[in-house]
């Protein structure tokens, strides 16, 4: 299986620090948004300077510094999907990130979890591709211990409530089936989204901090999907997410 051909060897043919250059005041903690309208409204409600950018070839994504909480953080939104999230995480290192922490939308696996609630994920399943080049094969993927504290210590200190468990990693929304997501929800997980178990294995290679959490938007535990509040994109949620994302950079970088 070419799942099972993962190469230790820390150089590439292409490796990111030949190709990108430090960004003079780049700030350590990056925050990257899987909403349009999140990083929108954050840049409205606090500004924001356009300080670098990631070249894509469907078009630019612009990396922003943004100071809130007395904190400056490098604000972006990653493309959806392991490979196009993760190189975001390998091209902000050489720029001058040093901690990552992303947020986005997520699908539960447990009616019981309300839409709009928090989730913390502690190891992902890695039923995608990226990760097998970035760490050996294996099933799952844990998330830094330490990031996950971090998260755990944002949201009660801010008194956010949130569920946390294991979330199911995959490239294939269409192909989200009722047996493997019994499957999943025995191996743990309480969530499903398309980024987490790339990122952290990106991470984990690279040795950098990372963490992850979502907003619950969909239900898929039921006789058939919920589309929950999907559709909004996280409107009403901007606020709440922002001040957890900037809260947990800050205890992961020991600020």
């Amino acid at each position: 299986m070419i799942h099972n051909e993962f190469d230790s060897d820390c150089r590439a043919i292409i490796n990111p620090e030949e190709h990108i250059r430090p960004v003079e005041g780049f700030p350590e903690i990056c925050i990257g948004i899987f909403s349009r309208r999140m990083v929108e409204w954050i840049l409205e409600t606090y500004g924001g300077e356009k300080i670098s950018r990631f070249g894509c070839c469907i078009g630019d994504i612009p990396i922003y510094k943004v100071k809130a909480f007395d904190t400056e953080a490098a604000v972006f939104m990653p493309l959806v999907g392991g490979p196009g999230a993760a190189s975001t995480i390998e091209e902000s290192i050489p720029k001058g990130g040093k901690y990552f922490v992303y947020f986005g939308a997520a699908g539960v696996l447990n009616k019981e979890i309300v839409h709009g609630k928090l989730l913390v994920p502690t190891a992902a399943v890695r039923d995608e591709g990226l990760s097998y080049h970035y760490l050996p094969p294996a099933d799952e993927v844990e998330l830094n211990p330490e990031s996950v504290a971090a998260c755990r210590e944002a949201l009660e200190a801010l008194g956010f409530p949130y569920a946390q468990g294991k979330t199911w990693t995959t490239d294939a929304f269409w192909r989200e089936t009722r047996g493997k997501l019994e499957r999943r929800r025995e191996q743990g997980c309480v969530s499903v989204e398309m980024e987490c178990a790339s990122l952290a294995a990106v991470a984990q290679f690279r040795g950098v901090p990372f963490a992850q959490f979502f907003y619950a938007t969909d239900t898929l535990d039921g006789e058939g999907w919920d589309g929950g509040i999907l559709h909004e994109k996280g409107a009403g949620l901007e606020g709440i997410c922002f001040r957890a994302a900037v809260e947990i950079g800050k205890r992961m970088a020991g600020a």
